[in-house]
Formats: C-alpha cells, sequence, structure tokens
C-alpha cells in the first residue's frame, strides 16, 4: 500500500459534540464499561489483522479462500455482491485491489476506477464502494477513515454523521459530498470531541464503534417510527454495531454469512 495521507477538510455542517459525547456514554453504559468497548475494539483490531495480511499478498494474486475471508468481513458485501465477484475471479480481483492501493491517481480516482472496473449491476455494484471503504480503512485506519455508505451516502441523504448534526430529521439539505477529504473531517471532528473526554487510545477504531453505534439508532427509529414494531433491545442492536462493523463472520451453528448459491 503506497505512503499516503488524507487531509481533513472543512465538515460543511455543523455537528454537535453535545451528540458525540452523549452517544459515547450512552455506548459505554450499553457495553457495561470500558471492558465491553475494548472487546469490540480488539474484534475490529483482528479483523484489521487479516486484511492486512491478506492485503500482503495481492501483487502474487489472491486465491478464491482469500477472497471469501475479506468479502466475508463486509456486511454489504457478503450479503449482495459475493455472487458478482464469484464470476469476476480472484485474478481480477486482485487487479482492481492492486490498483486500488498503489494505483495513479489519487485517492477519489482510485476508489471510482475500482467501482467501475467490476462489472456489476444495481444494489451489488453499490456495494462495490463498501468493498473499497474496508479495504483501505481496515488496511491501514490510521491514515484511511471508514467511507462505507452507512457512515455516509450522499445520493439518500443519510448515514451515520446525519446523527451528529442537531435537529437533523428536519434538514433536508446535507451538502458533506462523498470525499475522502470529507470523511477525514468528520473523523478529525470525532478525533477532537472524544480528546475532551480523556479518550486517546484506539481512536480509529473506536469511531468506527460509535459511527455504528449511531447508525444502528438510526436504524432503529426507522423500525420503530414507520414499521411500528419494536426493533428490539440493548441486545439487537449491539448485534447491529457487530454486523455493521463485519466482526460477526460466521453463523451461530457454523457456516458462512455469504448470500450464495452453493453457501448454506
Amino acid at each position: 500500500m503506497q505512503a499516503e495521507s488524507v487531509t481533513a477538510g472543512k465538515v460543511p455542517i455543523e455537528l454537535d459534540l453535545g451528540l458525540l459525547k452523549k452517544s459515547f456514554y450512552e455506548l459505554e453504559e450499553a457495553l457495561e464499561g470500558q471492558q465491553g468497548l475494548s472487546d469490540l475494539v480488539a474484534m475490529l483490531e483482528e479483523k484489521s489483522r487479516v486484511i492486512r495480511g491478506i492485503l500482503g499478498q495481492v501483487d502474487q494474486g489472491l486465491d478464491e479462500s482469500q477472497m471469501r475471508s475479506l468479502v466475508e468481513r463486509m456486511f454489504t458485501a457478503r450479503r449482495k455482491l459475493w455472487p458478482t465477484l464469484q464470476e469476476v475471479g480472484p485474478r481480477a480481483f486482485s487487479s482492481a485491489v492492486a490498483d486500488l492501493l498503489d494505483g495513479h491517481g489519487d485517492l477519489a480516482q482510485r476508489m471510482q476506477r475500482f467501482q467501475e472496473v467490476i462489472p456489476a449491476q444495481g444494489k451489488a455494484q453499490r456495494a462495490l464502494r463498501d468493498v473499497a471503504a474496508e479495504l483501505l480503512h481496515f488496511g491501514n485506519p490510521e491514515v484511511y477513515p471508514l467511507m462505507t455508505r452507512w457512515v455516509w451516502d450522499q445520493g439518500t441523504s443519510s448515514g451515520a454523521i446525519r446523527e451528529f448534526v442537531r435537529g437533523g430529521d428536519y434538514i433536508t439539505d446535507f451538502p458533506l459530498g462523498e470525499s475522502p477529504e470529507m470523511f477525514e473531517g468528520v473523523r478529525d471532528w470525532m478525533r477532537q470531541g472524544l480528546a475532551e473526554l480523556g479518550v486517546y487510545r484506539d481512536l480509529p477504531y473506536l469511531i468506527d464503534v460509535l459511527l455504528a453505534y449511531q447508525y444502528s439508532q438510526y436504524l432503529r427509529a426507522m423500525a420503530e417510527g414507520f414499521l411500528r414494531s419494536d426493533f428490539g433491545g440493548q441486545s439487537d442492536f449491539i448485534e447491529q454495531i457487530h454486523k455493521l462493523l463485519g466482526v460477526e463472520t460466521q453463523r451461530r451453528m457454523g457456516g458462512s454469512r455469504i448470500k450464495s448459491n452453493d453457501v448454506h
């Protein structure tokens, strides 16, 4: 992976520090203190270790088992994209990943090229952005912010970032865009907010957890508001956090979580 940095851009909408602090305290309470947070951070560290190990072999070419191991750890990709990637094959996938990590052009150009070079359609095509975002972030979490669609999707004006805007439910214009600099700007804002709470360790992963928590609360509100059904209690949104972050790769009864015709 090439030496690179992402400059924090100015976030074009005011984020509420009080909401960030409230989120941290709520999450800490739900996870029963620092140990629960530490356990989640450890899961993300392990995910990053596995992904970095596989990415280190991209130049030699990945095989299907390595490709599967990556996709199992990506929530939207394992649900939507695996059949497409099977058709593309490990060789073409390896080439696309190598270009994403070390190809010419800036980061946004490489991400766009990754989404264009793999022939996917519909929901599978949209999931390619999440694959690129996860490979970059978990391949080098200190450098790259998490840029998946559930963190922010400008096309639908939805994502975890919106949940840090006071009165966000009543705002229709969210001119955030989807540039890497915007995502890094939000991450820098969160980093500074956590510093005010005296939190300095494991920030790349802790920020991921906080974003997932915020988005889980959005999903819960949607379920309660529009489906008129209880999305569930504490255990449900904690499970949702695990899913969003891709740290539950195995079903309870064993087997892969990848959605494909040949996996049960």
